[in-house]
């Protein structure tokens, strides 16, 4: 073999390993998107607020609550996730009026996915919401309302039951706090849903 042939040779060498190398990476993300996936929750159930009832007529701290959520996994155990959370309302009465808070929020956090036997998985949810808390007040045909919203940590336990590849039912709890004029309170729903995978 001629001496020019060498430096030819040598830089093919070269071009080989680094397509090689690429082949690797390739073949890494399409695994990796082979086993992301796009799903939906959506839940609806019972809700209950952590608020002094004392001094009122009557007081109602249960509610009906919901949630909407969508999330991308990454891979079978790790996800991300936003969507919209209604921890219902609390409803009581203080010298003749109605009192009426409702609580939501708006959020995105991690989700730790686990299966754990067979059909069957659990989850863990830790994130930031933006809560808003309102108040009404009713007397008479008049009424006045007062509405609070800051930035506060949420956290969701569930399980679920596979009723096909694609879609389960599920049961979840889910934790936050509410907040109105300084004085916040824990909430909490209690919700029975499905989730979807696209």
């Amino acid at each position: 073999m001629g001496v020019a042939a060498k430096p030819i040779l040598k830089l093919l060498e070269t071009l080989l390993k680094k397509t090689q190398a690429l082949l690797a990476v390739a073949a890494l993300a399409l695994s990796g998107a082979a086993s992301a996936q796009v799903y939906g929750t959506v839940s609806a159930g019972v809700s209950k607020h952590d608020v002094d009832c004392a001094g009122t007529t009557s007081c109602d701290d249960t509610g009906s609550a919901y949630k909407v959520l969508g999330g991308y996994k990454f891979n079978p155990n790790i996800a991300i996730e936003g969507g919209y959370m209604n921890f219902g309302k609390t409803k009581a009465v203080v010298d003749g009026i109605e009192l009426e808070l409702g609580v939501t929020g708006v959020g995105v956090g991690a989700a730790f996915h686990q299966d754990f036997a067979t059909n069957w998985n659990f989850v863990a949810r830790l994130g930031l919401v933006q809560m808003k808390s309102k108040l009404t007040g009713r007397s008479g045909g008049a009424s006045a309302t007062f509405s609070d919203s800051g930035a506060e940590l949420y956290a969701g336990l569930g399980v679920g039951y596979k009723l096909t590849k694609q879609m389960s039912l599920d049961a979840a709890m889910d934790f936050s706090k509410g907040e109105i004029d300084g004085s916040k309170a824990n909430v909490a729903a209690f919700s029975v849903g499905l989730t979807f995978g696209f």
